[in-house]
């Protein structure tokens, strides 16, 4: 949905094929009754609208805009002013360019999309499995998130209490491991994300709940690892805008254009092929071993304050289980320019998910007011 903006000093007859132009890629509403939104997409369709999107954006109770302007009767124009006056008034935008209107239906399905992916992080609910954290209370505070913290003794009495997930125990043939699937499952009923702190619960369990995880995400669940709620924020971004599952990697190593990642996890829908290993860093059962599939990813990464991030296309240019002194699924892969890690990553943790969304998540990431590096 979206809102087309004009004014009649630039003709009726113009104005009418604007409207049914955009109409045909996008929804409209009406600008003269706006909805509560978060992030609205308004569309310039000719100059003299900056006044009126502002109006609309208060109105509205918007945090920001996504604005889009083509190269006739200054509507461009009238897009970049809006951007800078609201950015002035402390609200987030990001403008879409169409060299002619007659051009502009990929660029208003992106606005779109953004718009929508950076709403979704808005006031998301999640549950975190351990103990709360500073993290939890960040992002409650900065995108009105709902965080239910089940503390791991809460945990061990539902697995406890849980019947083996059917699929998982036929995966991995582990009664313990579809239990915990079975848990996570109930426990995420809900919510957007299910977190766990990993290192308590295999420390007193006597193994991981790597494999549940890996079976959840390939489901369609969101399970961040370690408890790591920006890498969650990461995983539900770009689950929102490619698509699909992602992969929560530990940095190892880093070389120019070159760096490899690995985690005990994958989701199993992502790989080629899978297998089971020693855990790790403990020995215990289970870590997940697997291939992902060659090709171009976007790589995420957000700072544990939920304060900066780091945008990436990516080329996964081998993968699989090959250091012995690292997590078990491993990938190597190709950044578009030499990158230092050690001075421009936010976090250990980068979130990889397949395509090529790197430039929509910068604008969502925009939007939601967080530093990006472009890798």
């Amino acid at each position: 949905m979206a809102y087309l903006l004009t004014s009649a000093v630039h003709g009726a007859d113009f104005i009418a094929e604007v409207e049914r132009y955009v109409a045909k890629y996008i929804s409209l509403k009406d600008p003269a009754r706006p909805e509560p939104e978060r992030f609205p997409v308004i569309i310039h369709g000719t100059g003299g609208t900056t006044a009126q999107a502002l109006e609309l954006v208060e109105r509205a109770g918007a945090r920001g805009a996504v604005l889009v302007g083509f190269g006739e009767h200054n509507s461009f124009a009238s897009a970049l002013h809006a951007k800078a006056e609201l950015e002035a008034a402390g609200r987030t935008a990001v403008v879409y360019h169409c060299p002619t209107y007659a051009e502009c239906g990929p660029a208003l399905a992106k606005a779109a999309r953004v718009s929508a992916a950076a709403s979704s992080l808005i006031g998301a609910k999640a549950v975190l499995i351990g103990s709360k954290t500073k993290q939890a209370d960040l992002v409650s505070e900065r995108f009105g998130w709902s965080v239910e913290v089940v503390p791991l003794a809460d945990f061990e009495s539902t697995v406890a209490n849980s019947e083996p997930d059917s699929e998982a125990l036929s995966l991995f043939g582990d009664e313990r491991v579809a239990k915990v699937a079975s848990a996570l499952r109930r426990l995420a009923a809900g919510s957007h994300l299910v977190a766990i702190q990993c290192f308590p619960f295999l420390m007193k369990a006597g193994y991981t709940p790597c494999p549940a995880l890996a079976l959840l995400n390939a489901r369609g669940l969101t399970a961040a690892c370690e408890g790591d709620l920006s890498a969650g924020f990461a995983m539900l971004l770009l689950r929102r805008l490619a698509g699909g599952s992602s992969w929560i990697a530990n940095v190892v190593e880093s070389r120019g254009e070159m760096a490899t990642f690995a985690h005990c996890t994958v989701s199993l829908d992502l790989v080629e092929r899978w297998w089971s290993m020693p855990h790790f860093e403990s020995g215990l059962p289970y870590g997940i071993a697997g291939e992902l599939r060659r090709g171009v990813y976007t790589a995420v990464s957000i700072s544990p304050r939920f304060e900066k991030a780091a945008v990436g296309r990516v080329y996964v240019e081998r993968s699989g289980n090959y250091l012995q002194s690292a997590c078990r699924t491993q990938a190597t892969v190709r950044f578009g320019r030499p990158v230092r890690l050690e001075e421009e990553a936010p976090a250990n943790h980068h979130v990889f998910a397949p395509g090529d969304v790197a430039a929509e998540a910068a604008a969502v990431l925009k939007l939601l007011s967080f530093s990006t590096v472009i890798y």
